[in-house]
């Protein structure tokens, strides 16, 4: 106990002016926006990076970053630890019965064969692989559906593109569905569930950064971006609303999480219900 003790001692603290430094910076590369209220958050996730790196506390790596190029690889490794990842499957079920509800079937009836869809913030798969399956059984023959599921954590993708899930998520997802797109480890592995390639096959990860001014393609039916507004800025979100307004096609949909809301915010979007909005149709 006194040996846990010592070695927690000798972690670096934050200062706050050094948190003030570390969430500037963070706001520039990420857009996300951290309150004094984080500064403990901030510290407990780069405390341990910061004493292996051998520097002498977070003002040494305060300077460190502010003299890195604007592309070294310890950029990323700040991202990644500071994002944060809740997900799981079938998260917000309200939106995926809308898809399956209302949007599918009238595009079904449309002359477009493909479906396309932006999963802006992917995580560690869940939201993508959910569309994936909600959007996969409403297909008829000639009709196809290309998910591109993007993150600014590269760690997260990685797992995601594992498509390895413990088996606990299986109480996520709808009974009727699990059999169709999960397979069930044996043995030694009786305790995970790997995603089934139909369902994967539909979706493609790559990293994208939200604040950054160029949108991945411009020709989304359908974009989901839930739950990542939140940590951003009044600003920064209008920014990015309209990022994705770009990305979208005429009369494409946005889903955003059901805490979030674009009122009071100078954006191009069309309300349709809360959590969803329109692209004007013609535009």
């Amino acid at each position: 106990m006194f040996a846990a003790a010592l070695s927690q001692s000798s972690l670096p603290v934050l200062a706050e002016k050094d948190f003030a430094s570390l969430a500037r910076l963070l706001e520039t590369k990420a857009g996300i926006s951290m309150s004094p209220a984080k500064r403990e958050l901030l510290q407990a996730r780069l405390r341990s990076h910061v004493h292996q790196s051998g520097l002498e506390g977070f003002a040494s790596y305060v300077k460190q970053l502010e003299r890195l190029p604007s592309d070294d690889p310890e950029w990323q490794t700040f991202v990644n630890l500071l994002t944060t990842n809740k997900t799981e499957f079938f998260r917000e079920k309200g939106h995926f019965d809308y898809l399956e509800r209302t949007f599918m079937p009238s595009w079904m009836k449309s002359k477009n064969q493909d479906l396309r869809v932006w999963c802006a913030a992917a995580s560690t798969g869940e939201e993508p692989y959910t569309l994936s399956m909600s959007l996969g059984r409403s297909l008829q023959p000639g009709k196809r559906v290309e998910i591109l599921a993007t993150d600014i954590d590269t760690d997260v993708l990685e797992k995601a593109k594992r498509a390895v899930y413990r088996k606990e998520i299986l109480q996520q997802i709808p009974p009727e569905l699990r059999e169709a797109v999960v397979s069930r480890g044996t043995e030694e592995i009786a305790h995970w569930v790997r995603i089934r390639r139909e369902v994967k096959d539909r979706v493609i990860f790559a990293q994208h950064n939200l604040i950054l001014p160029d949108p991945p393609r411009r020709d989304f039916d359908l974009i989901f971006c839930r739950n990542v507004l939140i940590y951003f800025s009044p600003a920064t979100i209008e920014k990015v609303a309209k990022k994705l307004y770009e990305a979208a096609k005429p009369g494409a949909l946005l889903f955003i999480g059901h805490s979030e809301s674009l009122q009071n915010l100078k954006h191009p979007w069309t309300y349709v219900s809360p959590s969803i909005y329109r692209k004007k149709a013609g535009l």
